[in-house]
């Protein structure tokens, strides 16, 4: 039976399950998987019964329905559920497998990809039943496949495909053969998704089988020389195997599969790039979807990072991509070696193409041809490829942000063999940015993150070689405003080039002054400013919106400032963001307090001072207070930690002195009676923290001593302020 607040709960469970925003689905799925986890065991086997029951039957509702929102929040119930330790396992995995099968295939390509993750997660926690499952599933899919075309069932069953490649891929490699066979059946449809959808799956089961590849076969795979044979296929004039499709379509697929091959025979430029995709936090536009990551999604550790989330996990919104790990294959890159010249000529071939996919996918592989084959690709095919990429920064403005981007990498590709291209690609990178009389209307366009991104990269590749000419762009790139793609480029550049590392941290820290404290940065024994002086052009950020803010204090927080005195930022920081009206502003303010407060700790080591001493003192206590009195649980959460944090990093330096100084004996003395003063300004609770922490941590029978003295000496002072 039941409960009254147990029903309650099942109600507000459903009802943000059924939202129409992904963000309360989702809310709602955590919610719901951590009541499962917690609370749901604590009750009686009869009241669980119960409610797994009933809310079974809301399940049934959702996904039976015609809503898409509420199919979605079905699905994400079936993951809340699925690890449930409760009831027969058997039973539940065939219901919700029942459940899903009559989702796939679905008009909504959301409640589809949705659908395909959970049945991948459904596969994993099977049991006996997984090679059951999983063979019924895959049979499934390459029916579909092979069939007369059916577009949502061919687009259903290359999403199936790839999760059960990378969930379950010991199951998935007993098929591999026939899903090979298949494949190219959606890979040549006239329907783009559902070419990129199957290449998807096709990366994947490439993954599976370059992992069971060992130098001692005697004999060489022929799946990659089938990949091969299927992609040049399509570059023929006169090819026809299915209806509706036209040449582009059959280009485009095939173009993708050489982009697939290129990547599983070169892991090396693989890591290479998502190392520098990660540096520059580059992020596809994908809007917000109800992906999921509630259970372990693998059954083997391929994919490429693990979410480190609680109890590895959760319930998140991301993009519906993975990153898969990074395997290469010697037959595959023996493949792709003997036959460059000829996936070269093809590719280039294609240039003149007026398809949008084509363009995109050529922009795509151009940079991992450079890669494979250095040499080769610079004296026979570097030239005609930085002529088309310099001419497409002329088209059209997508195509334009993909040629920035594609210029950077080629150029990481080829090191100094970009230098013949330099002068024109920084002229055009110059032109693109705003200049002094560009009205300010008219900056921040949407091409400029990917002309911060080309910079970026040029950086890596050759570093002091665009010395000067960065240092000449950096006015201009100021001048757009503050952004993560800026912040990014400035923070990657400054670590390519160190010698422009003052010039950028100088120009950003003014920008950030503005920002901030809405006035000139001064640094202390500066004189100030005339009353009235006007803001410079690049520096008149009128708006201060919440983001702007955010971003503002995260640059401030995680920007390497070496050299420069943050304490004016710390004090703003403290005073006006710590209880600033919206949350998210609140959280970065701690989290940037702590991380200057560091900073500040360590500066001051080697030397005494009375203002970082006095400072720190202040936005301690202003982090606790507010730490204890802010309504928001998330907020006094992080400020407990970063406070914590920070203090005791303050109180390892301090120990750590100690321990430098024990010949020093009155000198020590007199440095604890200096700040006995000053610990009773902050809060009690975290001052009895501080001092426990070096009382267990300090094995030195002196300094023991000392903090001991210290403690007695901070009741008698806390005991006379409070009296007072």
């Amino acid at each position: 039976m039941v409960t009254i607040m147990t029903n309650l709960l099942m109600q507000q469970f459903v009802t943000g399950l059924k939202s129409r925003h992904a963000e309360v689905r989702s809310k709602a799925a955590r919610d719901l998987y951590h009541y499962v986890k917690t609370e749901l065991r604590e009750v009686s086997v009869e009241e669980l019964t119960s409610f797994m029951d009933e809310f079974n039957h809301h399940i049934f509702e959702m996904v039976s329905g015609s809503d898409v929102n509420e199919k979605k929040g079905g699905i994400l119930a079936i993951v809340c559920l699925i690890g449930a330790d409760v009831g027969n396992i058997n039973t539940r995995i065939s219901r919700f497998a029942n459940y899903l099968r009559n989702l796939l295939p679905s008009n909504d390509t959301g409640v589809m990809e949705l659908a395909a993750k959970t049945v991948g997660k459904l596969a994993l926690v099977s049991g006996t039943y997984a090679a059951e499952y999983v063979e019924f599933e895959v049979k499934r899919a390459f029916e579909w496949l092979g069939g007369d075309r059916n577009e949502g069932k061919r687009h259903a069953a290359v999403l199936v495909l790839r999760e059960l490649a990378v969930s379950m891929p010991t199951y998935f490699f007993q098929q591999v053969q026939q899903f090979f066979e298949m494949i190219f059946n959606a890979v040549r449809d006239p329907k783009p998704v559902i070419r990129e959808g199957a290449v998807e799956a096709l990366r994947a089961a490439l993954v599976v089988t370059a992992q069971r590849e060992t130098a001692k076969q005697t004999q060489k795979p022929q799946w990659y020389k089938q990949c091969y044979d299927e992609a040049n296929n399509g570059f023929d004039e006169i090819y026809t195997r299915e209806k509706g499709v036209n040449r582009d379509d059959r280009v485009h697929g095939s173009m993708l599969v050489l982009n697939e091959l290129l990547r599983c025979g070169n892991v090396e430029w693989e890591r290479n790039y998502e190392d520098l995709m990660e540096k520059l936090q580059y992020q596809q536009n994908h809007q917000a979807t109800d992906a999921i990551s509630l259970m372990p999604r693998l059954k083997s550790p391929l994919t490429a990072k693990s979410q480190h989330v609680k109890g590895n996990l959760a319930v998140v919104i991301s993009p519906v991509g993975n990153h898969l790990a990074l395997y290469e294959s010697a037959a595959c890159r023996q493949l792709m070696t003997e036959h460059f010249e000829d996936i070269c000529r093809d590719v280039l071939n294609q240039r003149p193409a007026r398809s949008s996919y084509i363009q995109h996918t050529l922009l795509t592989i151009l940079p991992r041809l450079a890669a494979f084959n250095k040499e080769t690709f610079v004296k026979m095919h570097l030239a005609a490829s930085m002529q088309y990429l310099l001419g497409s920064l002329r088209g059209r403005e997508k195509d334009r942000c993909t040629a920035f981007t594609t210029i950077g990498l080629i150029a990481v590709a080829v090191e100094d063999d970009i230098k013949p291209y330099l002068p024109r690609i920084m002229e055009v990178i110059r032109v693109s940015l705003p200049s002094k009389e560009t009205p300010s209307k008219k900056r921040g366009t949407s091409l400029e993150p990917a002309v911060f991104v080309c910079i970026t990269l040029l950086g890596h590749a050759v570093k002091l070689m665009i010395r000067s000419e960065v240092k000449d762009l950096l006015e201009p790139m100021l001048a757009t405003g503050l952004s993560p793609a800026l912040t990014t480029a400035l923070r990657e550049l400054a670590a390519s080039i160190p010698q422009l590392k003052k010039e950028i941290s100088d120009g950003l820290l003014r920008m950030l002054s503005y920002v901030l404290m809405h006035k000139p940065l001064r640094h202390p024994g500066m004189p100030r400013p005339p009353p009235g002086s006007s803001l410079s052009h690049n520096q008149s950020l009128e708006v201060q919106d919440v983001p702007s803010i955010v971003l503002a204090l995260r640059t401030l927080g995680s920007f390497n400032f070496d050299g420069h005195s943050l304490l004016q930022f710390v004090r703003r920081c403290a005073d006006h963001f710590l209880n600033y009206e919206q949350q998210e502003v609140r959280l970065e303010a701690v989290r940037t307090c702590s991380r200057l407060l560091r900073l500040a700790l360590q500066s001051a080591t080697n030397r005494h001072s009375d203002t970082v001493t006095s400072t720190v003192a202040d936005v301690l206590e202003k982090l606790l207070v507010v730490g204890i009195t802010d309504t928001d649980k998330r907020v006094g959460r992080c400020k407990k930690t970063a406070g914590e944090q920070s203090c005791d990093h303050g109180l390892t330096l301090v120990q750590e002195t100690c321990r430098e100084q024990l010949e020093a004996i009155d000198q020590l003395k007199a440095y604890i009676t200096t700040h006995t003063k000053q610990m009773a300004t902050i809060h009690k609770r975290f001052a009895f923290l501080q001092i426990q922490t070096l009382l267990d941590a300090e094995k030195d029978d002196f300094i023991n001593e000392q903090i001991q003295h210290t403690y007695i000496k901070y009741t008698e002072l806390n005991t006379a302020a409070m009296i007072a």
